[in-house]
């Protein structure tokens, strides 16, 4: 970390008003598991492609070179870097990567893309990498603790359809039944109160209707 923050100092001092190309680093952050591969992209826009590196900051801020390529493709690596580590640096594109294969778990780290030109370096954002012993399998719980829900379900007389033969629906037919029987009824007892009450007052007066 102190010596990027060197080269930064370095090169702000050396370029002045000159325009830093920039570098687009990707991806930002990448999760894998240890014995996969990653790729790590940088794209250089605003300046032709130049001598490139790659460094890497562990967790306790160690600057490391990882790997270098000049224009005419002559690379160089760093103390304790194999042949896991592969630069390859694409003119036509404007662009260089490096491979990690096989990841171990002391490849953690965030890693830095770099370019340098006459008077001036230019740096992309990073990107963290983070190795994991093994990727966790994301499985589905038992049938046994999943907790079984009973639901009752109650006879809806309203929401039946019309003209079924089952169940409780009550459809016109039934209605009018119920009404004429209802008329019916009533009708009975209008007629027999009216009877009983001329019946009565006959009883009453039957002097008058023997004189009618």
């Amino acid at each position: 970390m102190i010596l990027l923050g060197y080269l930064c100092i370095l090169s702000c001092w050396i370029t002045g008003a000159h325009p830093l190309a920039v570098l687009i680093q990707t991806p930002s952050e990448i999760l894998a598991a240890k014995g996969e591969e990653i790729k790590l992209s940088c794209i250089v826009k605003g300046a032709h492609l130049n001598d490139v590196y790659w460094y890497k900051i562990d967790r306790s801020s160690t600057a490391r070179f990882v790997k270098s390529a000049s224009v005419m493709n002559n690379q160089v690596q760093g103390d304790g870097i194999t042949q896991r580590f592969e630069l390859d640096r694409n003119d036509f594109q404007q662009s260089f990567s490096l491979t990690i294969q096989d990841l171990h778990l002391s490849d953690n780290g965030t890693y830095y893309c770099l370019m340098s030109e006459p008077q001036k370096m230019s740096w992309g954002a990073g990107s963290v990498v983070t190795v994991v012993p093994e990727r966790q399998k994301v499985t589905s719980p038992p049938p046994t603790t999943r907790r079984r829900i009973h639901r009752y379900k109650y006879p809806n007389i309203s929401r039946k359809k019309k003209g079924s033969g089952n169940g409780y629906t009550c459809n016109w037919v039934v209605w009018g039944s119920l009404v004429s029987c209802n008329l019916l009824l009533l009708i009975s007892i209008v007629v027999i109160v009216i009877h009983r009450r001329k019946r009565d007052s006959r009883r009453r007066c039957p002097h008058q209707f023997r004189k009618r």
